[in-house]
């Protein structure tokens, strides 16, 4: 019976090594490419840096108005096989638990669905606002994407619309450094 010989293997090491760098790549940057979307990935392109429009239906207990839309920023990392989305407002945070980017009827439309942890200031918590989970649901508008737009709903019972707008490429770390570059890119 004839042994394996390196010779014999070594083909089988560069194709495998090869086909890893591929996939790899296609991973991390390819997928995004307009000469793939639609027929082989199927997948909206969602990073960056977005403004984020919240508009809750709770009602003040002393006057009973609703309060004032809240202005964040949400900062989204993806590849083709991962997504996360950090939502960051004066108050607090949010990151996901879980999401789905689901195609619809019309093959040109998405749906993406999440559920997140929110996680207010330490200072304000016990005071004013608690760590809490909720949901969202949001249409993804375009291609390339410019906008979603949905509600979101909480633990906490509250609900309320939600506008995510005007993304740019660059990500943020924080509220205040993104609120920075937007308000220094505003004319």
């Amino acid at each position: 019976m004839p042994v394996l010989s390196s010779e014999f293997i070594k083909p089988f090491g560069t194709v495998v090594g090869v086909i890893a760098l591929i996939v790899t790549l296609f991973n991390k940057y390819l997928w995004s490419l307009r000469v793939f979307s639609g027929w082989y990935v199927k997948r909206p392109d969602l990073r960056g840096s977005w403004r984020v429009e919240l508009k809750s239906g709770w009602l003040v207990p002393e006057t009973g108005v609703l309060i004032e839309p809240v202005y964040g920023y949400a900062v989204v990392r993806q590849t083709l096989t991962s997504l996360s989305l950090r939502l960051m407002t004066e108050e607090s945070r949010s990151v996901l638990v879980a999401h789905c980017i689901e195609q619809q009827e019309d093959e040109a439309l998405f749906k993406f669905t999440a559920v997140y942890r929110n996680e207010p200031k330490i200072e304000l918590q016990g005071v004013r606002s608690e760590i809490h989970h909720g949901s969202f649901a949001l249409e993804v508008h375009g291609c390339p994407v410019y906008e979603l737009q949905g509600h979101y709903w909480t633990d906490r019972g509250t609900k309320g619309s939600m506008r995510v707008f005007g993304r740019v490429k660059k990500l943020y770390d924080t509220y205040e450094q993104a609120e920075a570059e937007y308000r220094r890119s505003e004319p």
